[in-house]
């Protein structure tokens, strides 16, 4: 009897050790540092309805700088980026389609969901290419 309990706590613990830990992605200069993303930026009005979309292609080249590419005007804009917890703060300069405060709300190593106001609501969904 005593032979079969040791087995099965020595059974439990061997499950409990084997049991995948969920990872945990946090979203820094470093792990963005020569990654490459597909946004799509979603806008809202104030009473939550879509409005409208855009895309482009984010490139973040270190752990400060990036450029982003708009299919469509066939354009390259470079931008500087800080991250600070749950906030990425983009600026290129001028007004852009990433300029601003953006709040991390959901994360993954294939997906970052960006969350802003400008006045009213705006989304931008990265998904990683490389």
């Amino acid at each position: 009897m005593k032979t079969l309990r040791n087995l099965l706590m020595f059974a439990v613990m061997l499950f409990a050790i084997s049991c995948d830990k969920e990872e945990t992605f946090d979203v820094t200069p470093q792990t963005l540092a020569q990654t490459v993303w597909g946004a799509e930026i979603e806008y809202f009005d104030e009473n939550g309805n879509a409005t409208g979309n855009n895309s482009c292609i984010v490139e973040f080249l270190s752990e400060t700088e990036g450029k982003y590419s708009e299919p469509d005007m066939n354009t390259v804009r470079r931008f500087t980026y800080e991250v600070d917890r749950a906030i990425i703060v983009i600026d290129s300069g001028i007004y852009t389609l990433l300029n601003g405060t953006w709040h991390i709300v959901e994360k993954s190593e294939q997906q970052i969901l960006l969350q802003g106001y400008y006045p009213n609501k705006v989304l931008i969904i990265l998904d990683r290419v490389l």
